[in-house]
């Protein structure tokens, strides 16, 4: 069987020479680490960048997040999705005002006790940001442990997980937690991808099992994600008196976000009076739909929507709907989706 000759200083020393210059590694201020490690969870680095830089500029500190209102922090988390997490990073900001004086803790059990902060979120700023010897475990964490420790267990398995924090803690070289962890992350980034990894210029690869045995392909193992249900909406459009409807979410995901109204039917079988009157027991609005503008698809975690957009007209109970001006929609917090309807 082939054995794991695994060289922590060949990756550091990649990762030295390799390193993307991204901005929170200039300084590795905490609140920097805090807040691109939140952002960088279900998003890409290239993706979350542009969104990273206007959202410091606005608010450059903990206390200027904490002071901030809801609707704000939410308005520049436009376009990121998973509203969750601006919510709770304003909560932790708040807290962290209060109780820390506006200094992020620094301890990992400290910060597991913020919301939105998990065992990866505390792992990772405890060590990049503070250089705390805790190992991280992230998607490229598992796939390049599963590939050079040839482990064939399913990643998606809660049960895995105790498995790859141990190999993972057994490998940490004690001091080095900072550059060890983001060496790790990188390389799972930039060389050792999910399709075809560069193995050629993988700096462990001569102690790397899946290579040596020729198993890139095989590792690590996933089950395969359940397909998503597809759920269909009807979506109304109206403008009146220079301004548009629209309806602001008040539980769930997107709840703080404002979107043209919208609701749940059965493209195969509701008709367009059912669509009226469900917007009737939603809203306490007489609607009437007129002409099918066009229809969009948004993915969620958990399902796939179908919106399709009508243009419509209020036919009573115009107290219930709440119009905005273009000027005051560019000052509200748009769901995508609202934002992907707007240029139909």
């Amino acid at each position: 069987m082939t054995q794991t000759v695994f060289s922590s200083d060949e990756l550091l020393l990649w990762f030295e020479k390799n390193q993307r210059p991204l901005p929170w590694r200039k300084t590795y201020d905490p609140y920097w680490v805090w807040i691109s490690e939140i952002m960088l969870q279900q998003t890409r680095v290239d993706q979350a960048l542009p969104f990273f830089d206007r959202f410091i500029t606005r608010f450059p500190s903990v206390n200027a997040l904490g002071k901030a209102s809801e609707q704000e922090v939410l308005k520049y988390w436009e376009g990121l999705g998973y509203y969750s997490r601006a919510r709770n990073l304003h909560k932790a900001a708040k807290i962290v005002a209060k109780k820390h004086g506006g200094v992020l803790p620094s301890g990992y059990f400290e910060l597991l006790e913020l919301p939105g902060i998990g065992p990866y979120v505390a792992a990772a700023v405890s060590s990049i940001a503070f250089n705390q010897d805790h190992a991280v475990l992230d998607g490229n964490v598992f796939r390049v442990l599963a590939r050079v420790f040839g482990v064939a267990v399913d990643i998606r398995q809660p049960s895995s997980r105790k498995k790859f924090q141990s190999i993972a803690d057994s490998i940490l070289p004690v001091g080095r937690a900072r550059m060890f962890n983001q060496a790790l992350m990188e390389l799972g980034a930039l060389i050792c991808v999910p399709e075809v990894p560069l193995c050629a210029q993988c700096p462990i690869k001569s102690g790397c099992i899946a290579f040596l045995e020729g198993r890139q392909s095989e590792l690590p193992v996933s089950s395969k994600k359940p397909a998503r249900p597809v759920r269909s909406f009807a979506v109304i459009r109206v403008f009146q008196g220079g301004r548009w409807w629209l309806a602001s979410n008040e539980k769930g995901l997107l709840k703080g976000l404002y979107s043209f109204p919208l609701v749940e039917y059965a493209p195969l079988s509701d008709s367009k009076q059912v669509i009226e009157e469900k917007f009737f027991e939603k809203f306490g609005v007489r609607v009437k739909l007129s002409k099918e503008i066009g229809s969009v698809r948004h993915d969620y975690t958990h399902f796939r929507q179908i919106a399709v957009l009508f243009d419509g007209v209020l036919v009573s109970g115009e107290k219930q709907a709440v119009f905005f001006s273009k000027a005051e929609q560019d000052a509200l917090p748009l769901t995508k989706l609202q934002q992907k309807l707007a240029v139909l």
